[in-house]
């Protein structure tokens, strides 16, 4: 949504009430419905009021706006805007294209929202106001990347960055690096967005910072003015107890005047005074412990309010760790990905230059062969004998070319995943004797024996072009690496939800070194016992379209012992 990269992104200009800006005066009794303030505007409008009715309309249209009715809120702008430009107040004119703008971008109607964003960039340019340029072109640039104009969008960051570092705001400075982030990632360069997302990385991080040491200095000053308050009650304390010796001084000396009193008799005097003594001793010792009372109350407060802004700074701080370390995630993440990709590269880079060798050396050579063995016999310098030689040889340079093509054109389809599953249920059965039988030329040829195993009835759930492949590379294979007299044997054993074949030959059989590199990424080819080429594709194509298929492969092998192929695919449920 727009309203995540234009809210919580750390859009500058968010939503603005013209309320605030010396539009009109605001009555005592405020009306509350949306109703209400289209009702006002109206009235307003039609008595030549412009102040008051851009007032209304604009709070007509953030009312809408927070409700998500965006139509309404941009009727109710524009309904602003026209009365707005009878007053002649440039900066409220500014305040609308703004909010405007950031309505159309709500529904991703980026074209008007540019337009509005423009107008109140000339309103700023003018005015002269630097800030409010540099973070109208930061809107701009945010969205002609959703529009996919990078290069326009870049250009305007640089002009946006300028003015950052020209007044000092390092927010807007942040919000930039993140828009070339944002752009370079669109321009595919990878390099400029993974340096920009850096920099916006590092800034933030600066600015959490900052954030968090002007908290904790708001905190030391509310700990700096408590402990004067404690200091004031202390003096306070000190006073009160001075007065109250104070106190019992005069009642000492009160009590020395009432013995040279001789009006009164002695007793009643002393008993009078003596009354008055005690109900001043005792108002003193209320108010001192009244006063008492108040010193702990405020002790009490001042300690809870202490311990408030320290829980508040704790859970800040707390906070502002999170999420750098959601960012410092974050960007290692990105690191890895990027790292990834690299690797990819690499990989597929390897690929294409093995794959342009093989179609450069396998294809051509046969084919220039064939060509000159047309072009001699054409010219008749065979004998009938010779040519059928020749035929012989042409016929399996043709049918190592053909399997060679299409090798190579199912795993070129394969890579740009132009190949889709279709599984269904068939019997595995005839699809081997299948195979079986357009192979056993080849294998006579080398006279080598071929016996399918598979129990008739041996159901899986696949797709069968893609078995059909797997099997016919895993046979020819065998045939490739057996010598005259050997045998190869497909057989299967079925489990709950598996079937597993097997393509066992008697073979020269392989290292531990070779059977370790088998299905990997990397192209390797070895030459078969009566020198038999091919591309290294076959076992590559196996393994993707066994997985593809929901099952798996693998390989056991002695050298001078055979080799045995397996491989899984999902039984079927008939």
């Amino acid at each position: 949504m727009i309203k995540s990269f234009f809210w919580k992104n750390s859009l500058l200009i968010l939503f603005f009430s013209l309320s605030y800006s010396g539009f009109a005066v605001i009555p005592s009794q405020e009306p509350q419905g949306v109703d209400d303030f289209i009702k006002l505007a109206r009235e307003y409008e039609n008595a030549g009021n412009a102040n008051q009715a851009v007032y209304y309309y604009d709070k007509a249209a953030n009312s809408y706006w927070r409700a998500n009715d965006y139509q309404n809120a941009i009727v109710y702008f524009e309904k602003a805007l026209e009365n707005i430009t009878k007053v002649g107040n440039k900066n409220g004119e500014k305040l609308l294209y703004v909010n405007l703008g950031l309505v159309y971008s709500e529904i991703s109607d980026y074209t008007h929202a540019q337009k509005c964003f423009e107008s109140a960039l000339n309103i700023s340019t003018s005015s002269g106001k630097k800030g409010d340029v540099g973070q109208i072109l930061y809107n701009i640039s945010t969205v002609q990347i959703e529009q996919g104009n990078y290069q326009g969008a870049l250009s305007n960051l640089t002009k946006t960055e300028a003015i950052a570092q020209e007044v000092g705001d390092q927010k807007l400075l942040r919000n930039v690096y993140y828009n070339y982030n944002r752009a370079y990632e669109g321009l595919k360069n990878t390099e400029k967005a993974a340096e920009y997302f850096s920099l916006y990385a590092m800034l933030t991080k600066k600015i959490q910072a900052e954030e968090i040491r002007k908290k904790e200095l708001q905190a030391k000053a509310m700990v700096d003015s408590a402990g004067r308050v404690v200091q004031q009650v202390s003096q306070e304390k000190e006073h009160t107890e001075k007065r109250l010796v104070e106190t019992s001084k005069e009642l000492k000396e009160k009590e020395q005047t009432l013995k040279e009193v001789e009006e009164l008799t002695r007793e009643q005097q002393m008993q009078i005074e003596l009354l008055n003594a005690e109900m001043k001793l005792r108002d003193a010792v209320i108010q001192h412990q009244k006063l008492l009372q108040k010193v702990y109350i405020g002790l009490i407060l001042f300690s809870l309010a202490f311990a408030a802004a320290l829980y508040y700074a704790y859970v800040q701080k707390r906070r502002a760790n999170r999420l750098l370390k959601e960012k410092n995630d974050e960007i290692s993440r990105q690191r890895d990905a990027i790292s990834r990709q690299a690797d990819e590269l690499r990989e597929l880079n390897a690929l294409k230059d093995k794959l342009f060798s093989i179609i450069a050396h396998d294809l051509r050579s046969p084919l220039f062969s064939l060509i000159t063995m047309l072009n001699i016999a054409k010219e008749g310098h065979f004998t009938p004998e010779n040519f059928k030689e020749i035929l012989d040889e042409l016929s399996v340079n043709v049918n190592h070319t053909t399997a060679l093509l299409e090798n190579l054109l199912t795993w070129a389809k394969t890579q740009m995943h132009g190949v889709k599953v279709n599984p269904q249920n068939f019997d595995l059965n005839q699809l081997v004797n299948s195979r079986i039988q357009l192979l056993n030329e080849a294998a006579e040829n080398k006279e080598i024996k071929l016996k399918n195993s598979i129990p008739d009835g041996t159901f899986v759930f696949a797709d069968t072009d893609m078995s059909d492949i797997v099997i016919r590379n895993l046979i020819s294979n065998a045939i490739k690496f057996c010598n005259a007299g050997d045998r190869i044997t497909i057989w299967s054993t079925t489990c709950a939800d598996r079937v597993t074949v097997c393509v066992e030959d008697t073979g020269r059989g392989m290292t531990p070194d070779v059977l370790q590199k088998l299905f990997g990424t990397q192209i390797t080819s070895t030459p078969g016992t009566k020198n038999e080429k091919g591309t290294g594709l076959g076992l590559i194509l196996c393994k993707e379209f066994v997985q593809m298929n929901g099952g798996e492969i693998w390989a056991e092998s002695q050298p001078d012992k055979g080799s045995k192929f397996f491989f899984t695919l999902p039984k079927a449920s008939v």
